[in-house]
């Protein structure tokens, strides 16, 4: 759930041997000897559409105990315009089920993507402990989401950045902050001769969430959750002159220095929030307007 008030690696690729062979066997391949048909930015090409998927999931069914995530449409309203801006085409979908999440996420790994340069998914729902997310009906691991996705599965996006947002509760704990006195104002790939290369599963990837494991995620009932919020202004304002991982770094730092929660309840007041991101991403990502 989510509360509602308020620098290059340097080295070497080998074949391993038997320990008993001669130096003079192994066969190694230096990466800095390699060319640069890997660039070091994901290709952002202008004549191309950006792929979004925004999950709203706002009110829940009975049986499972769920809250409805009053100020979610907030949300989702505030990041849909965002990433229009960035040239997002944007599917917008509420109140799904798992069996519907799922459904949608099988019909984008089918789809044709010649003409996509990169998918984001922003997930807007309840949460709960190692990486459960709600469906209106039950929850799901969000992993099982995410791995309909992957190369394996989705060829048509291998190579280019998968981007989730997940704005929804990682457990039950609550961050009571810590004061600070007197603070300051706050790999390339190369490879030579190569026409086509093994990239692992979960490369260019980023999971960002809204909190780090076991904590809430605070949501305001009228003016929506901290960390979509502010990803939204600042996508907005700075989508097109930063890139990614700074903009990432001003969102991580709007929420912690920004918000605290302020709630009649004296256990739920003055809390603080900060989110976590996770990144496979292997190149710069420059988004354009």
């Amino acid at each position: 759930m989510d509360y509602t008030d308020a620098q290059r690696v340097e080295g070497i690729f080998f074949n391993e041997k038997d320990p008993n062979s001669q130096p003079k066997d192994v066969e190694m391949v230096s990466v800095e000897e390699c060319s640069e048909s890997v660039n070091a930015r994901y290709d952002m090409d202008p004549q191309k559409k950006n792929l979004a998927l925004i999950i709203n999931n706002e009110k829940f069914d009975e049986s499972t105990e769920m809250s409805k995530r009053q100020g979610s449409d907030r949300d989702a309203s505030a990041i849909k315009k965002a990433l229009e801006s960035l040239h997002f085409k944007v599917i917008d979908r509420r109140n799904l089920s798992v069996k519907a999440m799922t459904q949608i996420f099988t019909d984008i790994s089918t789809m044709d993507h010649t003409k996509h340069n990169c998918f984001i998914c922003v997930l807007l729902t309840h949460g709960e402990d190692d990486n459960q997310v709600y469906g209106t009906d039950r929850k799901v691991n969000l992993n099982e989401l995410v791995q309909m996705l992957l190369p394996d599965r989705c060829p048509g996006l291998i190579g280019k950045p998968k981007l989730f947002f997940i704005q929804a509760c990682r457990g039950t704990k609550l961050d009571r902050g810590a004061v600070m006195h007197d603070a300051d104002a706050f790999v390339r790939g190369k490879y030579q001769n190569v026409t086509s290369h093994k990239v692992p599963l979960w490369a260019d990837v980023l999971l960002a969430y809204s909190t780090v494991p076991g904590f809430y995620a605070w949501r305001n009932s009228t003016n929506g959750s901290w960390f979509i919020q502010s990803l939204a202004h600042i996508l907005e304002k700075d989508g097109d002159q930063l890139e990614l991982q700074r903009l990432l770094l001003l969102v991580n730092r709007n929420v912690a220095y920004e918000y605290e929660s302020n709630s009649s309840h004296s256990s739920m007041n003055k809390m603080k929030q900060v989110p976590s991101i996770v990144s496979m991403l292997t190149k710069e990502l420059h988004f354009y307007k």
